[in-house]
């Protein structure tokens, strides 16, 4: 089954479908969200409630656009939603980041460096970042997705970049 073909099968409520979407798009929804919320409880949650979403609205899913981005927009949407009802009572934890690649399969230091890398970063350039290396976006993707400026999304990713290779120089990694 190819994406096409797993995306006309969901509008019929297929469950091998969802499946397969489900397998498809999941590091990158957890990736967007717990970047956002910073805790893996709420992440959990809201990617349940970012497929229930993709399921209800599969049919208004516009052929035009990137599929994954469009799944993105969801989970962001819905995290960002979730930040502003509870911005009040989150703790900022980054110790979270270790559930920034759930499928990456890697050896344990080059994990852990990533993940300190990762921490280096503000939210908007770990944002940036994620979509970047996990999804292989474009730059102009990451700004429709994240609704800025190609500028900017170009911006922070070198600014990302240069902070973790600084880094890299001072830890003599």
């Amino acid at each position: 089954m190819d994406l096409v073909e797993a995306i006309e099968k969901l509008k019929k409520k297929d469950n091998e479908a969802f499946e397969y979407i489900y397998n498809y798009t999941k590091s990158s929804v957890y990736g967007i969200i717990i970047n956002i919320v910073k805790s893996r409880d709420v992440t959990e949650d809201l990617m349940q409630d970012t497929y229930i979403q993709v399921v209800k609205s599969i049919n208004s899913y516009n052929s035009d656009y990137k599929f994954s981005s469009w799944v993105i927009m969801i989970a962001r949407n819905k995290a960002i939603d979730y930040y502003r009802k509870n911005k009040k009572e989150m703790l900022i934890d980054i110790t979270e980041s270790e559930y920034l690649f759930p499928n990456v399969k890697s050896d344990v230091t080059n994990e852990l460096n990533a993940n300190y890398f990762l921490s280096l970063l503000d939210d908007d350039e770990r944002e940036v970042v994620i979509l970047y290396a996990m999804e292989n976006y474009k730059h102009k993707e990451i700004a429709k997705i994240l609704n800025k400026p190609v500028g900017t999304i170009t911006w922070l990713y070198n600014k990302a970049m240069k902070k973790m290779r600084d880094n890299m120089k001072e830890e003599k990694l």
